[in-house]
């Protein structure tokens, strides 16, 4: 045998660490991306300054309004 099992991982060891590098990278990106994502069309609640769907009239983590009421 030219080469024995330990000399082969010795040399496929950097090829694997950029791999999964790049691999735990992309997995990050994702995850920030994702977030990114979640919180896009969000207001806070002048509250408690919890992120809340614009249409809401009652904040779901304080209950309190976000909006006064205006009769017609």
């Amino acid at each position: 045998m030219l080469f024995g099992t330990l000399e082969i991982l010795l040399c496929l060891a950097p090829v694997m660490l950029v791999i999964f590098t790049i691999g735990v990278g992309l997995v990050a990106q994702n995850k920030a991306l994702d977030r990114k994502e979640k919180w896009r069309g969000l207001i806070p609640c002048p509250h408690c300054q919890k992120a809340l769907n614009p249409e809401a009239y009652i904040c779901r983590f304080c209950r309190k309004e976000l909006y006064e009421f205006i009769p017609n």
